[in-house]
């Protein structure tokens, strides 16, 4: 699904949660998502030890607000093997990392099992300034309507063709790929995070969307175009969850 990454190359419209403020404006931010799922164990705990559990958690994630921005997403009932998903954004992958350890010890982390981790990093725009017209479409674009319902994140690589492509031959690929994702930039938000060496993915992007419907078609329109035949990889996993605040998730975790 490399067709999502490369959308986000051209597009400019990036959402929740900006990077944490000891970023400098131009340096990249490392993103690292974590995708959980709660152990039976914590079915046993009386309301109580629960509550305290989801405490500890919450203010944990307060002592690292000036240093990571923090997502957090719904997943259970949506996503095999798994309750919630967290984004986590800072300026070192290794803060996140310091986050993500100090999390195994609290008491409700104690319960986790941590099903899937992956990391990247933002970079400035690959292909857009290569075609002005449609950069031009793609900043003006806004996202219209209520504010987003659905999440979806999704890992994906390229093949070894793709890469022994001339830049010229790439941009043609990508030129022909935007054009169709233009139409949807009103219903879904989305951002890209480079991930190549980091992770057994070349990028991870993440979505938001009131209208999986359009997202749907969206995907649809981008397997329809030849760059698409360089894609190896789509998912593995593909994460679909609910945007909730922390302590939504916390308080769907203590009931």
């Amino acid at each position: 699904m490399q067709i999502f990454t490369f959308v986000l190359m051209s597009v400019l419209v990036f959402f929740a949660g900006n990077p944490a403020r000891t970023i400098a404006a131009d340096a990249p931010v490392h993103g690292t998502f974590a995708l959980f799922e709660v152990e039976p164990t914590w079915t046993t705990l009386s309301s109580d030890e629960k509550t305290k559990g989801v405490q500890e958690a919450t203010a944990l994630v307060e002592s690292f607000k000036d240093r990571v921005t923090f997502d957090s997403y719904w997943t259970y009932g949506l996503t095999t093997d798994s309750h919630f998903l967290i984004r986590l954004q800072s300026s070192e992958a290794k803060i996140n990392q310091e986050l993500l350890t100090q999390l195994a010890g609290t008491g409700l982390g104690r319960h986790l099992d941590l099903e899937f981790t992956i990391s990247g990093i933002t970079k400035g725009l690959n292909y857009a300034p290569d075609f002005p017209d449609l950069l031009a479409q793609l900043k003006a674009a806004k996202y219209e309507g209520d504010p987003s319902t659905y999440v979806i994140m999704i890992p994906t690589r390229k093949s070894a063709e793709w890469w022994n492509l001339s830049k010229e031959e790439r941009v043609a690929l990508i030129r022909e790929h935007t054009v169709p994702t233009i139409a949807y930039l009103k219903t879904v938000k989305r951002k890209l995070f480079h991930a190549t060496g980091l992770a057994d993915a070349d990028f991870i992007t993440i979505f938001e969307t009131n209208n999986l419907e359009d997202f749907n078609n969206l995907v649809l329109a981008l397997r329809m175009v030849k760059e698409d035949k360089y894609n190896i990889r789509l998912g593995s996993p593909t994460v679909l969850g609910t945007l909730k605040s922390w302590n939504e998730v916390g308080a769907l975790l203590a009931k």
